[in-house]
């Protein structure tokens, strides 16, 4: 029976074929074999269901075919061909690039020679001689014919090589089909009250396939909107290829089981306070709507498991990563310019985007496009349908920023005291475009955990940048509207006329008590 694959379900790491086929069969039972299944599918999971006729058994053979016969057939090894191939892939490339070097070089002594022929007769309509002129051509003549001649020998070893390429790949189909590779068929016995036409379904699960979200995310600046696709990137060598099949991504996790967890004992010790404390700085990352970390090997869909379709594609067995468009929304964005000038010293363009698709966003890398092309890849995080997420399209080239940071620190003295050190932060901004622009930029000041060790703001004004401050001894304007959080980062809103700079500062203390080490 004709049998092929009509629906795939592909999970995370394996995937569920489908095959459908139609047979007359008269009274009485039969055995079906259908070749060319997957070696590699997982036994204990094929079933199949026969409309018209009852199943007695289904099972899989395998076998090795078609076998080798050393007394007829060829001793060469697949091996050892496909490396040949290699080989002479890697000589045909270079004597291309040869050939193409060499074709370049007569370009430019061409262009060389017809200079000399007209440098000559501007020197000659001016009564001035040159003696060496004939030589120098005769020169470039015997350069031109060396490359001429290396051209044409890189192209002849280029044919050679294909001629050489053409005649392995037959020896090499041909290697293949005597050294034999292991193939499958499925056998079912089924039996039939009547003569009738039947329909049998086959299922099971192979290993060897797997799939992971990708986006795509492309901005119209102009428009202010964001056309955003999201695809299944699927890899997969089952054995099989999948012709024009209906194709689902789920993301179930059949085998992760049912039992619950075990608990594990929870100790608790006590320990005398030391005299001396010992405080350590750490980075702290604050996490977002929509910009989840991607450290995960899974794919995070917050334990909904979803499941995704896709119109009817073709995916071959040849291990390749192939996207599959699976879903997609048109929004509208709004853009900021955004400066974190402790981390990049660029302005980038933030675009403020809102899930309008009826599923989530899974986690997962965005390729960005811009009117200029592509700009860049980023990362998304699990997005929930309606929700807003931040999606950076790279820096701004018109704006710059300048950031310079200052500390002193004042030590306790023997009779006591504590320990302050200031710090002093300034950073520079400079539109170099025609057009105004509004940067958001945003610093922060440490937050303390320890009642021995306070952070304390200075009002906005108290720190200015004065004139020996200034690159060049030129005024700038300074801003000092300002907002702070609860995570302390502090933000400012600054608008910078064409062609024009701008500035913010900020100043800051850290007091800790005399016994205190690490800050």
């Amino acid at each position: 029976m004709n049998a092929p694959i009509t629906a795939v379900t592909v999970l995370e790491d394996r995937a569920s074929v489908t095959r459908r086929g139609t047979r007359s069969l008269a009274a009485g039972q039969h055995r079906i074999t259908i070749e060319g299944v997957s070696p590699v599918l997982v036994d204990k999971t094929l079933t199949a269901i026969c409309t018209g006729a009852k199943v007695l058994d289904v099972r899989c053979e395998r076998y090795l075919a078609p076998w080798r016969d050393p007394a007829h057939g060829t001793t060469e090894e697949p091996s050892v061909l496909r490396a040949e191939r290699a080989r002479l892939e890697t000589a045909r490339d270079a004597a291309l690039a040869r050939a193409d070097s060499a074709r370049i070089e007569i370009e430019s002594l061409h262009e060389l020679v017809q200079a000399s022929y007209r440098d000559l007769a501007i020197a000659a309509s001016r009564g001035i001689s040159a003696p060496t002129a004939a030589a120098q051509l005769v020169e470039l003549d015997a350069q031109e014919s060396a490359v001429r001649t290396r051209r044409v020998d890189s192209e002849l070893e280029a044919e050679l090589s294909a001629l050489a390429l053409s005649r392995l790949e037959a020896r090499i189909t041909r290697a293949d089909g005597e050294a034999g590779e292991e193939a499958a068929r499925l056998v079912i016995d089924v039996i039939a009250d009547v003569a009738t036409d039947v329909a049998l379904t086959i299922s099971y699960v192979v290993p060897g396939a797997a799939w992971r979200p990708y986006h795509r995310a492309v901005l119209a600046r102009a428009a202010g909107r964001v056309d955003w696709t999201t695809t299944a990137c699927v890899w997969q060598a089952t054995g099989e290829d999948w012709t024009d099949v209906e194709v689902t991504f789920s993301l179930e996790r059949a085998s992760l089981g049912v039992e619950p967890p075990a608990l594990a004992d929870d100790e608790l010790r006590t320990r005398r306070r030391p005299e001396t404390i010992v405080v350590e700085s750490r980075e702290h990352e604050q996490q977002s709507t929509g910009l989840g970390s991607l450290e995960v090997p899974g794919i995070d869909d917050r334990g909904l498991g979803l499941t995704l379709t896709a119109p009817k594609t073709t995916i071959k067995k040849d291990g390749m990563p192939h996207r599959v468009p699976v879903s997609g929304f048109t929004a509208p964005t709004q853009l900021s310019l955004v400066a974190i000038p402790l981390r990049s010293p660029w302005v980038h363009v933030r675009a403020r985007i809102v899930n309008a698709g009826t599923q989530p966003l899974l986690a997962g890398p965005v390729d960005l496009i811009m009117a200029s092309g592509y700009v860049g890849r980023a990362e998304v995080g699990f997005v929930a349908a309606g929700e807003k997420f931040y999606l950076g399209f790279g820096p701004e080239a018109d704006v710059r920023v300048h950031r310079t940071e200052s500390r002193e620190r004042d030590e306790a003295g023997l009779l006591g005291g504590s320990n302050v050190q200031t710090v002093r932060v300034a950073v520079r901004l400079s539109n170099l475009g025609t057009e105004p622009r509004e940067v958001i930029v945003t610093e922060r000041i440490p937050i303390s955990e320890v009642e021995q060790v306070d952070v304390q703001i200075a009002p906005p004004d108290a720190y200015l940048l004065g004139t020996d401050d200034q690159p060049g001894g030129e005024e700038i304007t300074q801003v000092t509207a300002r907002a702070m959080d609860e995570q302390g980062l502090v933000t400012w809103g600054v608008e910078i006329p064409p062609l024009g700079r701008r500035a913010v500062t900020l100043q800051y203390r850290v007091k800790s008590q005399r016994g205190i080490a690490g800050v």
